[in-house]
Protein backbone atom coordinates (compact mmCIF):
# COMPACT_ATOMS: atom_id res chain seq x y z
CA UNK A 1 0.00 0.00 0.00
CA UNK A 2 1.75 3.44 -0.81
CA UNK A 3 0.72 6.50 1.44
CA UNK A 4 -0.06 9.33 -0.44
CA UNK A 5 0.72 13.21 0.82
CA UNK A 6 -2.65 14.43 0.82
CA UNK A 7 -1.27 18.33 0.05
CA UNK A 8 0.16 16.64 -3.26
CA UNK A 9 -1.75 14.16 -4.69
CA UNK A 10 -2.56 15.30 -8.16
CA UNK A 11 -4.35 14.57 -10.93
CA UNK A 12 -3.10 11.60 -13.59
CA UNK A 13 -2.55 12.20 -17.20
CA UNK A 14 -4.34 9.35 -18.96
CA UNK A 15 -6.41 8.02 -16.27
CA UNK A 16 -9.42 5.59 -17.97
CA UNK A 17 -12.41 6.02 -16.64
CA UNK A 18 -14.11 2.85 -17.15
CA UNK A 19 -13.66 -0.82 -15.16
CA UNK A 20 -12.14 -3.47 -17.28
CA UNK A 21 -14.68 -5.95 -19.26
CA UNK A 22 -14.84 -8.36 -16.65
CA UNK A 23 -15.45 -6.07 -13.70
CA UNK A 24 -18.25 -4.12 -15.53
CA UNK A 25 -20.07 -7.34 -16.58
CA UNK A 26 -20.23 -8.24 -12.70
CA UNK A 27 -20.15 -5.05 -11.05
CA UNK A 28 -23.99 -4.80 -11.14
CA UNK A 29 -24.12 -8.11 -8.88
CA UNK A 30 -23.81 -5.95 -5.82
CA UNK A 31 -24.33 -2.34 -4.32
CA UNK A 32 -23.74 -0.53 -1.18
CA UNK A 33 -25.28 -1.70 1.81
CA UNK A 34 -28.23 0.27 3.20
CA UNK A 35 -27.89 1.83 6.45
CA UNK A 36 -29.78 4.50 8.83
CA UNK A 37 -29.62 8.62 9.03
CA UNK A 38 -31.58 12.15 8.12
CA UNK A 39 -30.97 14.73 6.26
CA UNK A 40 -30.73 18.04 7.88
CA UNK A 41 -30.90 21.43 6.99
CA UNK A 42 -32.77 23.71 4.12
CA UNK A 43 -33.25 23.83 0.88
CA UNK A 44 -30.44 23.57 -1.31
CA UNK A 45 -29.03 25.63 -3.65
CA UNK A 46 -28.15 24.79 -7.38
CA UNK A 47 -24.80 24.36 -8.94
CA UNK A 48 -24.98 27.12 -10.90
CA UNK A 49 -26.11 29.81 -8.04
CA UNK A 50 -23.12 31.59 -6.03
CA UNK A 51 -23.23 33.25 -2.87
CA UNK A 52 -20.42 35.41 -1.80
CA UNK A 53 -17.27 33.02 -1.07
CA UNK A 54 -18.65 30.24 -3.01
CA UNK A 55 -16.57 29.36 -6.10
CA UNK A 56 -17.30 26.71 -9.04
CA UNK A 57 -14.99 23.25 -8.13
CA UNK A 58 -12.36 22.93 -10.38
CA UNK A 59 -9.94 19.92 -11.21
CA UNK A 60 -7.12 21.98 -10.01
CA UNK A 61 -8.99 22.28 -6.52
CA UNK A 62 -7.04 21.03 -3.44
CA UNK A 63 -8.31 18.17 -1.17
CA UNK A 64 -9.42 19.49 2.33
CA UNK A 65 -10.80 22.27 0.04
CA UNK A 66 -14.88 23.39 0.70
CA UNK A 67 -17.12 24.28 -1.65
CA UNK A 68 -20.92 25.56 0.02
CA UNK A 69 -23.29 24.28 -2.67
CA UNK A 70 -26.02 24.63 -0.35
CA UNK A 71 -27.63 27.25 1.81
CA UNK A 72 -28.22 26.13 5.39
CA UNK A 73 -27.83 27.25 9.32
CA UNK A 74 -25.67 24.12 9.77
CA UNK A 75 -22.95 25.88 7.41
CA UNK A 76 -22.63 28.22 10.34
CA UNK A 77 -20.70 25.57 12.55
CA UNK A 78 -17.48 26.01 14.03
CA UNK A 79 -14.79 24.47 11.40
CA UNK A 80 -14.20 21.57 13.97
CA UNK A 81 -17.44 20.13 12.09
CA UNK A 82 -16.33 20.65 8.81
CA UNK A 83 -15.06 17.71 6.65
CA UNK A 84 -11.41 17.27 6.56
CA UNK A 85 -9.39 14.37 4.37
CA UNK A 86 -6.25 13.27 6.40
CA UNK A 87 -4.67 10.69 4.08
CA UNK A 88 -5.26 8.87 0.71
CA UNK A 89 -3.55 5.74 0.04
CA UNK A 90 -3.49 3.41 -2.67
CA UNK A 91 -4.00 0.00 -3.53
CA UNK A 92 -2.37 -1.72 -6.38
CA UNK A 93 -4.07 -4.57 -8.58
CA UNK A 94 -7.05 -5.02 -6.22
CA UNK A 95 -10.46 -4.11 -6.41
CA UNK A 96 -11.79 -2.63 -3.14
CA UNK A 97 -15.30 -4.24 -2.42
CA UNK A 98 -17.00 -4.06 1.23
CA UNK A 99 -15.69 -2.95 4.53
CA UNK A 100 -16.12 -5.73 7.61
CA UNK A 101 -14.85 -3.27 9.85
CA UNK A 102 -13.30 -0.01 10.30
CA UNK A 103 -9.84 -2.11 9.60
CA UNK A 104 -11.11 -4.52 7.55
CA UNK A 105 -11.43 -4.45 3.92
CA UNK A 106 -13.00 -7.15 1.60
CA UNK A 107 -10.80 -7.02 -1.71
CA UNK A 108 -10.40 -8.86 -4.71
CA UNK A 109 -7.29 -10.34 -5.82
CA UNK A 110 -6.97 -12.24 -9.11
CA UNK A 111 -10.56 -13.57 -8.41
CA UNK A 112 -10.04 -14.45 -4.98
CA UNK A 113 -11.25 -12.49 -2.12
CA UNK A 114 -9.20 -11.57 0.41
CA UNK A 115 -9.70 -9.77 4.13
CA UNK A 116 -7.27 -6.55 3.91
CA UNK A 117 -6.52 -5.06 7.28
CA UNK A 118 -5.78 -1.46 6.32
CA UNK A 119 -3.88 -0.86 9.80
CA UNK A 120 -1.43 -3.89 9.17
CA UNK A 121 -1.52 -4.03 5.36
CA UNK A 122 -1.92 -8.31 6.18
CA UNK A 123 -4.45 -9.72 4.20
CA UNK A 124 -6.24 -13.33 4.95
CA UNK A 125 -8.25 -15.53 2.98
CA UNK A 126 -12.18 -14.74 3.25
CA UNK A 127 -12.99 -18.27 2.12
CA UNK A 128 -10.51 -20.83 2.31
CA UNK A 129 -10.74 -24.34 0.29
CA UNK A 130 -12.79 -22.71 -2.57
CA UNK A 131 -11.19 -22.81 -5.77
CA UNK A 132 -13.99 -20.94 -8.14
CA UNK A 133 -13.25 -17.23 -9.37
CA UNK A 134 -14.25 -15.36 -6.88
CA UNK A 135 -15.45 -11.29 -7.88
CA UNK A 136 -18.23 -9.52 -5.38
CA UNK A 137 -18.74 -9.02 -1.99
CA UNK A 138 -21.41 -7.37 0.00
CA UNK A 139 -21.04 -7.17 3.61
CA UNK A 140 -25.00 -7.18 5.37
CA UNK A 141 -25.38 -4.13 7.59
CA UNK A 142 -24.78 -6.17 11.30
CA UNK A 143 -21.74 -7.35 9.77
CA UNK A 144 -22.62 -10.91 10.44
CA UNK A 145 -22.62 -11.89 7.06
CA UNK A 146 -21.63 -11.44 3.40
CA UNK A 147 -23.21 -12.26 0.23
CA UNK A 148 -20.51 -12.96 -2.79
CA UNK A 149 -20.61 -14.21 -6.14
CA UNK A 150 -18.21 -17.02 -8.05
CA UNK A 151 -18.05 -17.62 -11.62
CA UNK A 152 -16.95 -20.30 -13.97
CA UNK A 153 -13.57 -20.79 -15.43
CA UNK A 154 -16.12 -22.55 -18.43
CA UNK A 155 -18.20 -19.52 -19.14
CA UNK A 156 -18.46 -15.96 -18.06
CA UNK A 157 -22.35 -16.17 -17.61
CA UNK A 158 -22.33 -18.52 -14.95
CA UNK A 159 -22.67 -17.40 -11.93
CA UNK A 160 -23.56 -18.17 -8.52
CA UNK A 161 -24.69 -16.32 -5.98
CA UNK A 162 -24.01 -17.38 -1.71
CA UNK A 163 -24.60 -16.01 1.67
CA UNK A 164 -21.33 -16.42 4.42
CA UNK A 165 -21.92 -16.80 8.25
CA UNK A 166 -18.98 -15.14 9.12
CA UNK A 167 -18.75 -16.60 12.99
CA UNK A 168 -19.21 -19.88 11.79
CA UNK A 169 -17.85 -19.93 8.04
CA UNK A 170 -21.08 -21.87 7.01
CA UNK A 171 -21.63 -21.14 3.32
CA UNK A 172 -25.31 -21.12 1.59
CA UNK A 173 -26.21 -20.95 -2.29
CA UNK A 174 -28.57 -18.54 -3.25
CA UNK A 175 -28.58 -20.20 -6.73
CA UNK A 176 -27.69 -18.79 -10.14
CA UNK A 177 -27.66 -15.08 -10.49
CA UNK A 178 -28.97 -12.99 -13.61
CA UNK A 179 -25.86 -10.66 -15.30
CA UNK A 180 -28.12 -7.92 -15.59
CA UNK A 181 -29.87 -7.46 -12.22
CA UNK A 182 -28.12 -6.03 -8.68
CA UNK A 183 -28.39 -7.72 -5.29
CA UNK A 184 -28.19 -5.72 -1.95
CA UNK A 185 -28.54 -6.12 1.15
CA UNK A 186 -31.80 -4.93 2.44
CA UNK A 187 -31.79 -5.42 5.90
CA UNK A 188 -29.37 -8.07 8.33
CA UNK A 189 -31.88 -10.95 7.54
CA UNK A 190 -32.15 -10.54 3.58
CA UNK A 191 -31.08 -9.49 0.20
CA UNK A 192 -33.51 -7.91 -2.35
CA UNK A 193 -32.77 -8.25 -6.42
CA UNK A 194 -35.01 -7.39 -9.50
CA UNK A 195 -35.32 -10.46 -11.41
CA UNK A 196 -35.07 -11.11 -15.93
CA UNK A 197 -38.77 -11.15 -15.70
CA UNK A 198 -39.58 -7.53 -14.10
CA UNK A 199 -40.71 -9.26 -10.45
CA UNK A 200 -38.44 -8.44 -7.10
CA UNK A 201 -37.41 -10.92 -4.85
CA UNK A 202 -36.56 -11.57 -1.23
CA UNK A 203 -33.59 -13.91 -0.47
CA UNK A 204 -33.20 -15.01 3.32
CA UNK A 205 -30.45 -15.92 5.47
CA UNK A 206 -31.37 -19.83 3.99
CA UNK A 207 -30.99 -18.75 0.34
CA UNK A 208 -34.93 -19.06 -0.21
CA UNK A 209 -36.52 -16.25 -2.37
CA UNK A 210 -39.64 -14.69 -1.91
CA UNK A 211 -41.69 -12.88 -4.52
CA UNK A 212 -43.11 -9.15 -3.47
CA UNK A 213 -46.50 -8.73 -5.28
CA UNK A 214 -46.73 -5.16 -6.82
CA UNK A 215 -48.34 -3.25 -9.65
CA UNK A 216 -46.39 -1.39 -12.24
CA UNK A 217 -48.41 -0.82 -15.72
CA UNK A 218 -45.34 0.13 -17.40
CA UNK A 219 -43.34 -2.68 -15.89
CA UNK A 220 -40.08 -3.53 -17.73
CA UNK A 221 -37.69 -6.64 -17.67
CA UNK A 222 -35.00 -4.70 -16.72
CA UNK A 223 -35.29 -3.71 -13.41
CA UNK A 224 -31.46 -3.43 -12.61
CA UNK A 225 -31.49 -1.78 -9.23
CA UNK A 226 -33.89 -2.02 -6.08
CA UNK A 227 -33.57 -0.75 -2.36
CA UNK A 228 -35.99 -1.54 0.37
CA UNK A 229 -35.88 0.76 3.88
CA UNK A 230 -38.62 -0.66 6.15
CA UNK A 231 -41.69 -1.04 3.85
CA UNK A 232 -40.78 1.15 1.36
CA UNK A 233 -39.10 -0.29 -2.03
CA UNK A 234 -37.81 1.87 -4.50
CA UNK A 235 -37.24 0.37 -7.71
CA UNK A 236 -35.82 1.78 -11.40
CA UNK A 237 -38.67 1.62 -13.82
CA UNK A 238 -39.41 2.95 -17.39
CA UNK A 239 -42.17 5.13 -18.44
CA UNK A 240 -44.98 4.52 -20.99
CA UNK A 241 -41.84 5.91 -23.94
CA UNK A 242 -39.11 3.61 -22.13
CA UNK A 243 -37.34 5.94 -20.43
CA UNK A 244 -36.09 5.93 -17.08
CA UNK A 245 -37.93 7.09 -14.01
CA UNK A 246 -37.78 6.15 -10.11
CA UNK A 247 -40.39 4.28 -8.78
CA UNK A 248 -41.91 3.16 -5.01
CA UNK A 249 -44.43 1.41 -3.77
CA UNK A 250 -45.14 -0.15 0.11
CA UNK A 251 -45.77 -3.40 1.63
CA UNK A 252 -49.09 -2.53 2.60
CA UNK A 253 -49.88 -0.18 -0.59
CA UNK A 254 -48.19 -2.45 -3.63
CA UNK A 255 -49.14 0.30 -6.67
CA UNK A 256 -46.40 1.47 -7.47
CA UNK A 257 -45.58 4.86 -8.46
CA UNK A 258 -43.15 7.76 -10.03
CA UNK A 259 -41.52 10.04 -7.57
CA UNK A 260 -38.31 11.09 -10.25
CA UNK A 261 -38.01 11.33 -14.03
CA UNK A 262 -34.88 10.50 -15.73
CA UNK A 263 -33.25 8.90 -12.91
CA UNK A 264 -30.23 7.02 -14.20
CA UNK A 265 -29.39 5.56 -10.65
CA UNK A 266 -30.11 6.33 -7.18
CA UNK A 267 -29.54 6.03 -3.54
CA UNK A 268 -31.84 6.27 -0.20
CA UNK A 269 -30.58 7.41 2.76
CA UNK A 270 -30.72 5.06 5.38
CA UNK A 271 -34.55 5.97 7.13
CA UNK A 272 -35.86 6.45 3.63
CA UNK A 273 -36.17 10.14 3.54
CA UNK A 274 -33.63 11.19 1.36
CA UNK A 275 -32.98 10.21 -2.00
CA UNK A 276 -29.73 11.27 -4.05
CA UNK A 277 -30.85 10.12 -8.30
CA UNK A 278 -28.38 10.98 -11.02
CA UNK A 279 -31.18 12.66 -13.02
CA UNK A 280 -30.91 13.41 -16.48
CA UNK A 281 -32.61 15.08 -19.75
CA UNK A 282 -32.95 13.22 -22.77
CA UNK A 283 -32.33 14.81 -26.23
CA UNK A 284 -30.75 17.75 -24.97
CA UNK A 285 -26.86 18.97 -23.82
CA UNK A 286 -27.47 19.46 -20.45
CA UNK A 287 -24.85 17.96 -18.00
CA UNK A 288 -26.59 15.43 -15.30
CA UNK A 289 -27.05 16.79 -12.01
CA UNK A 290 -27.08 14.84 -8.27
CA UNK A 291 -29.96 15.83 -7.02
CA UNK A 292 -31.43 15.14 -3.64
CA UNK A 293 -35.11 13.88 -2.96
CA UNK A 294 -37.51 13.58 -0.20
CA UNK A 295 -39.29 10.47 0.21
CA UNK A 296 -42.39 11.34 -1.97
CA UNK A 297 -39.91 12.80 -5.09
CA UNK A 298 -40.19 16.52 -4.25
CA UNK A 299 -36.67 17.40 -5.35
CA UNK A 300 -34.34 19.50 -2.56
CA UNK A 301 -31.90 20.64 -4.54
CA UNK A 302 -28.67 20.23 -6.03
CA UNK A 303 -25.39 18.96 -4.71
CA UNK A 304 -23.28 18.27 -7.82
CA UNK A 305 -23.13 18.10 -11.84
CA UNK A 306 -20.99 16.74 -15.09
CA UNK A 307 -20.54 14.66 -17.85
CA UNK A 308 -20.77 11.23 -15.58
CA UNK A 309 -21.15 10.22 -12.66
CA UNK A 310 -21.32 7.62 -9.90
CA UNK A 311 -24.36 6.36 -7.95
CA UNK A 312 -24.41 8.20 -4.70
CA UNK A 313 -23.43 6.31 -1.45
CA UNK A 314 -24.75 7.32 2.29
CA UNK A 315 -22.51 6.45 5.07
CA UNK A 316 -24.01 4.61 7.74
CA UNK A 317 -25.10 7.28 9.93
CA UNK A 318 -26.49 9.03 6.47
CA UNK A 319 -24.80 12.46 7.23
CA UNK A 320 -22.82 11.75 4.12
CA UNK A 321 -23.44 11.58 0.94
CA UNK A 322 -20.09 10.58 -1.85
CA UNK A 323 -19.64 10.25 -5.27
CA UNK A 324 -17.52 10.50 -8.29
CA UNK A 325 -17.37 12.86 -10.95
CA UNK A 326 -16.10 13.78 -14.31
CA UNK A 327 -17.46 16.61 -17.02
CA UNK A 328 -15.76 17.59 -20.01
CA UNK A 329 -15.68 20.91 -19.07
CA UNK A 330 -12.10 21.66 -17.92
CA UNK A 331 -13.60 24.27 -14.96
CA UNK A 332 -16.43 21.58 -13.55
CA UNK A 333 -17.08 19.41 -11.14
CA UNK A 334 -14.36 16.75 -11.50
CA UNK A 335 -12.85 13.54 -8.90
CA UNK A 336 -14.94 12.54 -5.68
CA UNK A 337 -16.69 14.61 -3.72
CA UNK A 338 -18.46 13.97 -0.21
CA UNK A 339 -21.22 16.11 0.90
CA UNK A 340 -21.74 16.20 4.36
CA UNK A 341 -25.30 17.21 6.07
CA UNK A 342 -24.10 18.59 8.80
CA UNK A 343 -22.42 21.46 7.25
CA UNK A 344 -23.76 21.83 4.65
CA UNK A 345 -21.11 21.52 2.38
CA UNK A 346 -19.46 19.80 -0.24
CA UNK A 347 -16.09 19.09 -0.42
CA UNK A 348 -14.08 18.18 -3.07
CA UNK A 349 -11.90 14.65 -2.25
CA UNK A 350 -9.31 14.36 -4.71
CA UNK A 351 -9.42 14.73 -8.46
CA UNK A 352 -7.26 11.66 -9.11
CA UNK A 353 -10.87 9.77 -8.57
CA UNK A 354 -13.05 9.93 -11.25
CA UNK A 355 -14.53 6.19 -11.90
CA UNK A 356 -17.93 7.12 -12.22
CA UNK A 357 -19.09 3.34 -12.95
CA UNK A 358 -17.75 1.71 -10.03
CA UNK A 359 -19.18 1.92 -6.27
CA UNK A 360 -18.03 4.08 -3.66
CA UNK A 361 -18.13 2.25 0.16
CA UNK A 362 -17.97 3.77 3.46
CA UNK A 363 -16.35 1.73 6.34
CA UNK A 364 -19.39 1.14 9.54
CA UNK A 365 -18.33 4.59 11.18
CA UNK A 366 -17.83 6.49 8.04
CA UNK A 367 -14.63 7.08 9.28
CA UNK A 368 -12.60 5.72 5.90
CA UNK A 369 -14.18 5.47 2.08
CA UNK A 370 -13.55 3.31 -0.64
CA UNK A 371 -13.37 3.06 -4.31
CA UNK A 372 -11.75 1.62 -7.38
CA UNK A 373 -10.73 2.40 -10.72
CA UNK A 374 -8.65 0.79 -13.63
CA UNK A 375 -6.04 3.15 -14.96
CA UNK A 376 -3.44 3.42 -17.50
CA UNK A 377 -0.12 3.31 -16.95
CA UNK A 378 2.48 2.63 -18.62
CA UNK A 379 0.81 1.40 -21.68
CA UNK A 380 -0.83 -0.85 -19.40
CA UNK A 381 -4.43 -1.48 -17.97
CA UNK A 382 -4.06 -1.59 -14.24
CA UNK A 383 -6.82 -2.08 -11.63
CA UNK A 384 -6.45 0.58 -8.40
CA UNK A 385 -8.05 0.98 -5.01
CA UNK A 386 -7.99 3.91 -3.43
CA UNK A 387 -8.43 4.19 0.61
CA UNK A 388 -9.79 8.09 1.65
CA UNK A 389 -9.21 8.53 5.89
CA UNK A 390 -10.95 11.64 7.19
CA UNK A 391 -10.00 13.13 10.55
CA UNK A 392 -11.65 12.59 13.52
CA UNK A 393 -13.65 15.26 14.63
Amino acid sequence: MIKKNIGSYGQKNGSSHREDSRTRVFRQKATGVLMTGLIAGALFSGCGMKSAGETNPASGMKPGQQLTVIDTDAAQQQVTDELVVSSIDRLGDVYARSWLSDEELIVERKTQLWIHNVETDKERILTPGRKAPQLLAVVSPDQRHVFFTEGSTSSKYDIQGYILELGSGKVTSIGKLDMTNEVSWSDENDLITGTPDGKIQLIGLDGKAKELSFQDPNRSELMSHVEKVGNAIFYTGSDKQGYPVLNRFTLNHPQAVTIAEGAMSFAVSPDGKSIAIEKRKWNTSEPARMIILDEQGKEKGIVGQGTLMSRGSWSSDGSKLAYSIYDEDQQGMRGLYVFDQSTGKTTPVTTDIQSYDSPTVWSPSARFLSMYQNISEGGKQLNQSYIVEFKRK
